[in-house]
């Protein structure tokens, strides 16, 4: 078993861009990542939708770190990271039919923010009282650290939900902002996103980070107004916006 200070590799596996509700483009992001020098390996994983992860993923080559292909799934009971995933994953399947798709592109399924009331509030109490049906989904690890969690102690529940667990911890920074990025983070031994991959495997993995910055929730909720304003003039409208 590595000890914490052989895992020196930082990876932040959570992000989003303008493609579905972040606030930066691909490149913004990639450029930011690059500047700072603080990630080993990222992943943009916007809702639902590929479109900026895979023009980052063709970019690899030109950035210091590595770079994943991935999405955020949205399942009925919650959110699923598939990472090297290339294609669309249907929503609104069950978490464990999400897992097994993105399994069958030869993908890696992370459950996200476990803990989020506002997203899954309906499974936080089943987690509770039988964690053990997160075994029975196949998941290759979960999310225990989430930097911009809206739920006052999400990250206490999801801790707590995998308790006793033999399922690896990542944490990951959710960020909609550039000044977001990193501030969750995943601790695993080499740099690479093959090392990521193998410590997740291998059950090496530490969750870390501190919460976003009051500047990132307000960024997020100006861009919000006239989003909401807009909505609010079409009649009957069933649209709705994730807020992670």
């Amino acid at each position: 078993m590595a000890t914490n200070h052989e895992l020196t590799g930082r990876a932040d596996i959570h992000m989003h861009t303008n493609a579905s509700d972040g606030l930066p483009t691909a490149k913004q992001l990639l450029d930011s990542v690059a500047k700072r020098n603080h990630l080993d390996v990222i992943a943009i994983t916007d809702h639902d939708v590929l479109e900026s992860s895979l023009w980052a993923y063709e970019q690899r080559s030109k950035y210091a770190f590595d770079i994943i292909p991935g999405v955020e799934v949205t399942a009925r009971n919650g959110h699923v990271l598939g990472l090297w995933v290339t294609m669309p994953i249907p929503m609104h399947l069950s978490v464990i039919e999400t897992v097994m798709a993105i399994h069958e592109q030869g993908g890696i399924a992370i459950l996200a923010h476990p803990g989020e009331l506002l997203i899954n509030g309906g499974q936080v109490l089943r987690y509770l009282r039988n964690p053990e049906v997160l075994l029975d989904w196949n998941l290759d690890g979960v999310e225990v650290f989430n930097a911009g969690a809206m739920t006052p102690g999400n990250n206490v529940l999801a801790q707590r939900i995998m308790r006793g667990l033999d399922i690896p911890l990542v944490g990951n920074s959710d960020a909609h902002t550039l000044s977001a990025i990193g501030r969750g983070l995943t601790r695993f031994k080499g740099r690479s996103a093959a090392d990521f991959r193998n410590a997740l495997a291998q059950h090496q993995t530490v969750a870390e980070g501190i919460r976003w910055q009051i500047t990132d929730y307000l960024k997020l909720s100006v861009k919000s107004i006239p989003i909401r304003r807009n909505k609010s003039m079409v009649p009957n409208s069933l649209s709705t916006y994730p807020t992670a």
